[in-house]
């Protein structure tokens, strides 16, 4: 986007030479330029027009677009061809003619159009090729031009009619179209002025050869037609200037202005003044009615400009040319922009000095000529010369009187003229900055290379107040820029200070400038820079400088939340600060080089105002003053700005907000706010764009959105483009609001509400299936559950089957015979006592395999014992030809194990291994270790070995050697494995394997613990 200065040339200023008064020119103009940089498809712009919503369509040599003042969007997006000219329809559409296709009417959003004619560059007639300077008119009619007619579109009925203006030729098309506040229909050609009886559905010249007045028949070729405040016709020229007809009296009057005029419009600016633009090949004119004088606008020259069409809503005024769309902003119109007379800027002139004096008076210090004195009311300047070509440094009140500080010396105001004063001062050039009177009757003047010197007011006489060598030291390494009186009269001194801060102070009761480092914090200072100090309200000093501004209270204590420092959001355009104020309301005023700040202590916020504002530039280093009224001047270049504080800050309602644009996975969508959107579960990736359609600046509008009633506020800053990505399936509402750069919120805003559909694995079709799986799933699982735990039972049930056959074995009617029979040997060979010790251990036994049978699982310790007594009585049966051993792990004596386990195993090696060695003394070995997480038993005899007790019993016919207790054990032993999960097995192997004697039964069982 490009700013060009526009400024008026000197046919357009009155001047008034009355006793040396002049009056000032009118104000500069201000445009921006917006090109292909900026997004527009062509710099040739045909033709604009305005919506019912506020968008602004433009119609290029590349198509068609609509822009909302941030983006330049084509529609629709696959239309090519170059757009000639557009109208808008009362019901919200558009007619748009593509010189390529014809005639079309789109819709609301551009998103489809409908063909209403078509060209045909086949056939002989050219006069159905072309609907130039589409129009519409109050009562539903579409009028184009061709050759050599006019056409006419009933838009309800879509009827098509035409007219033949006579005398035209098939070589020109320029025939616009008018409707005046009267709703008559004008037309012009290059045969004069026309209108349209609607009762008899014709045409008739009214300026023309075919005019029915003798009196307007003239040879007149129109271009151009506008109509003013008394319902006079204005009508503009190729080549023959400007006309203004009266309808009722038929009259004609000829205004002379040069260049070809394509269009015309009235303008009224911020001010309330009414002035004619006038569109023309080289560029803009502006002319005023009542003066009945133009001026040519500058930065538009050689610029050919199609149509100019204000816009009444936002105060602007926009230019469709052929070297891209500019826009005018009149401005705030709190900001008034005052410029000085000509004759005092045929040399480039600055206000660097203001000094307000009266209510309506003010001083104004120039870079050269001298002193102006600007009445408001009458808006007269009067000019007061120095005796030398000075520039004016700063202007101050001294008794009374105006005194300059210029860069040659000082000067007071004598009646009509400056003469100079003349000081016995220390200064080696006459520069100075700034001259004080302060309360004292002493007259303080700063120079800005060699530092202060002060005088007595009434003699002149130089006046020392503090120790001159110290003082010369920080005059000779420093530099001084102003000084100022605070309300208890102490004076603050603005210096650069490169080796500490440039914040100084008088201190009156020890006669010494002390800096005020010396009791702040350094790092609240916001530099060692500083050029300005002024007086704020409540006794606070302000003092600007390069990096922000610092405040400080009476006694020079800085504040830093009334300071303004780098980081704030929205920062300083520049933080090289020149003029600073307080205004009545506490807001602190900043002179930059990019603007005009203010800064809102309350809220820490700062407002830039600049040229699209209203400033005549935005260079606000130069001259700066407010007065108690709140009203801000700021010097500029050839003239300066007077600001309305408290009108600025009036507040204004904030614009409402609208949803520009809506793209579903990168697809533009219609935006309908009424019903909520449904999408799919794959159109999860939206983005949005959001305008107010004020087309102002930018940096100025804010955006927030919240996401459903349950998020909080999300800031967008000056973004106006939302993405939401990867949206889940699910119902939302999106809220966005637009506020401004002093905090305001639109508490209206917008509500988007849409539903993303969820996708088929979320659908209830699927759930239940899922659901129904999972029962079923449930339901296997419980059956297994069930299956197992029947096994179990069934295991457990065996389990006891298997004890009690294991009772009935180990207690088997052989052993207790054979024991009955040894205490019946006993007692028939007299050895009673020996009978009676036997029978208490088969007593014993026998209680312990009945007490143990009840248990499913008994410690070991327990186990050996009754072990213990069943070897012990077999020992006694056998004459105690063998002998046995236990070599158990004492850890593992209370670990469980199966009672009468180990039981059928020993019975097998004393019966079928012991009982037949002859060979020396049997020997029986049991022992239990734990192995890793396994309980390891081991029964291990030396007698004849499972070979030959096979033979013995073969030979005897006896039944295998293996007894009922063994199967009954092997069956115990699988159970174990199915009830715990872990190994339980025996095997069985020959201790000596060479000569197969001796029984080795390894046995692994579970690891249970108590």
């Amino acid at each position: 986007m490009k700013t060009s200065p526009a400024k008026g040339f000197c046919s357009f200023i009155l001047l008034l030479f009355l006793n040396g008064v002049v009056l000032g020119q009118s104000p500069n103009l201000t445009f921006q330029k917006l090109s292909t940089k900026d997004g527009l498809l062509s710099n040739f712009v045909s033709a604009i027009t305005t919506d019912a919503k506020g968008y602004l369509w433009v119609a290029t040599r590349r198509g068609l677009c609509r822009y909302d003042g941030y983006t330049f969007r084509k529609i629709p997006e696959n239309q090519v061809g170059a757009v000639n000219s557009l109208s808008h329809l009362p019901n919200g559409s558009l007619a748009v003619y593509w010189n390529n296709a014809g005639l079309f009417i789109a819709d609301q959003d551009g998103q489809s159009i409908t063909p209403v004619d078509s060209v045909d560059f086949t056939d002989p007639d050219p006069v159905n090729d072309h609907f130039n300077n589409l129009f519409t008119d109050s009562q539903g009619n579409l009028w184009s031009s061709s050759y050599g007619l006019v056409r006419r579109y009933e838009i309800a009925t879509k009827k098509h009619n035409q007219y033949t203006i006579k005398g035209t030729d098939q070589t020109g098309e320029g025939k616009h179209f008018f409707e005046d506040h009267q709703r008559r229909l004008w037309i012009l050609s290059e045969r004069g002025l026309y209108t349209f009886d609607r009762k008899k559905n014709s045409i008739y010249c009214v300026l023309g050869q075919e005019a029915a007045n003798p009196a307007n028949r003239k040879t007149l070729q129109l271009s151009a037609i506008a109509e003013g405040n008394t319902g006079n016709l204005w009508l503009g020229t190729p080549n023959d200037g400007l006309f203004q007809y009266r309808p009722d009296q038929e009259t004609l009057q000829h205004y002379p202005i040069s260049g070809m005029i394509r269009s015309l419009a009235f303008v009224v600016d911020s001010s309330g003044t009414t002035t004619l633009w006038l569109g023309c090949d080289d560029g803009l004119k502006i002319f005023q009615p009542t003066l009945a004088t133009s001026i040519t606008v500058e930065g538009l020259q050689g610029v050919s400009i199609q149509q100019i069409s204000p816009d009444t809503v936002n105060g602007i005024v926009w230019l469709a040319t052929n070297d891209g769309l500019w826009q005018y902003r009149s401005g705030i119109s709190a900001i008034q922009t005052v410029l000085l007379p000509e004759s005092i800027t045929q040399k480039a002139v600055i206000v660097t000095a203001i000094l307000p004096d009266s209510a309506d008076t003010y001083w104004l210090g120039l870079s050269h000529s001298g002193v102006l004195r600007w009445n408001r009311a009458t808006n007269a300047f009067q000019l007061f010369r120095y005796p030398v070509d000075v520039i004016t440094n700063t202007l101050s009140w001294v008794n009374g009187t105006l005194w300059a500080a210029t860069d040659q010396g000082i000067f007071q105001l004598n009646k009509a003229d400056f003469k100079a004063v003349k000081l016995p001062s220390r200064f080696s050039s006459p520069s100075i900055q700034k001259v004080l009177a302060d309360r004292h009757q002493r007259l303080w003047v700063l120079h800005k290379n060699e530092g202060i010197q002060v005088f007595d007011l009434n003699t002149l006489r130089s006046i020392t107040l503090w120790n001159e060598q110290k003082a010369r030291e920080l005059w000779a390494s420093n530099r001084y820029h102003d000084l100022a009186e605070s309300p208890d009269g102490r004076i603050w001194i603005a210096a650069w200070y490169p080796k500490s801060f440039g914040m100084i102070g008088y201190n009156e009761r020890e006669r010494r400038l002390q800096e005020l480092a010396d009791f702040n914090i350094h790092k609240q200072f916001i530099g060692d820079y500083f050029t300005r100090v002024s007086v704020g309200k409540k006794g606070r000093m302000l003092f600007a400088g390069g990096g922000g501004v610092n405040t400080t209270d009476a006694t020079g204590k800085i504040d830093s939340l009334r300071s303004v420092y780098s980081g704030l959001t929205p920062e300083l355009a520049d933080d090289q600060c020149f003029g600073i104020a307080e205004d009545n309301s506490h807001r602190l005023w900043i002179g930059t080089g990019e603007g005009l700040h203010t800064f809102n202590p309350a809220t820490r916020l700062i407002r830039r105002f600049t040229e699209v504002d209203g400033l005549l530039s935005d260079d606000a280093t130069n001259g700066f003053a407010i007065t108690p009224n709140d009203l801000l001047l700021v010097g500029q270049q050839n003239g300066f700005n007077l600001i309305d504080i408290n009108r600025l800050h009036q507040p204004t309602p904030l614009p409402p907000l609208m949803v520009a644009s809506m793209q579903v996975n990168g697809q533009y969508k219609p935006v309908v706010l009424t019903t909520p959107l449904l999408l799919a579960n794959s159109e999860n990736d939206l983005r949005f764009t959001f305008t107010t359609l004020s087309f102002g600046p930018v940096s100025t509008i804010r955006f927030r959105y919240r996401l459903t009633d349950r998020s909080g506020w999300i800031n967008l800053g000056v973004t106006n483009e939302l993405n939401l990505t990867n949206l889940k399936s699910g119902d939302y509402t999106l809220v966005v609001q637009n506020g401004d750069d002093t905090g305001r919120w639109n508490q209206n805003g917008i509500t988007i509400q849409f539903e993303i559909a969820p996708a088929w694995y979320e659908s209830g079709l699927f759930r239940g299936l899922v659901l129904l799986g999972l029962l079923g799933l449930l339901y296997g699982f419980y059956r297994m559950r069930i299956g197992q735990e029947r096994r179990r039972s069934e295991l457990t049930r065996q389990r006891a089957e298997a004890e009690t056959r294991a009772l009935r074995a180990q207690m088997n009617p052989h052993f207790i015979f054979n024991c009955m029979n040894t205490i019946d040997a006993y007692i028939l060979t007299n050895r009673p006592d020996a009978a009676s010790i036997f029978l208490q251990k088969f007593s014993r036994l026998v209680r312990q395999v009945l007490e143990n049978s009840r248990e499913t699982l008994i410690p070991i310790k327990q186990e050996l014992e009754t072990l213990t007594l069943y070897i012990e009585l077999e020992e006694e049966r056998a004459d105690h030809r063998f002998s046995h051993t236990f070599a158990i792990d004492p850890t593992v004596e209370t670990c469980l194990m199966p009672p009468l386990l180990l039981q059928p195993f020993v019975e097998n090696a004393i019966l079928h291994g012991l009982r037949h060695k002859t060979d020396g003394p049997g020997v029986l070995i049991v022992s239990i270790q734990q192995v890793d997480n396994q309980l390891r038993c081991r029964v291990e005899d030396n007698g004849i070995g499972r070979t030959k007790a096979a033979a013995i019993h073969a030979h005897t016919g006896a039944r295998s050697h293996r007894s009922l207790g063994s199967k009954v054990t092997t069956e115990r032993v699988d159970s174990l494995q199915a009830l715990y999960g872990t190994e339980a097995s025996y095997s069985i192997m020959d201790q000596n394997p060479v000569t197969r004697t001796g029984t080795i039964v390894d046995i692994k069982l579970p690891l249970i613990r108590q």
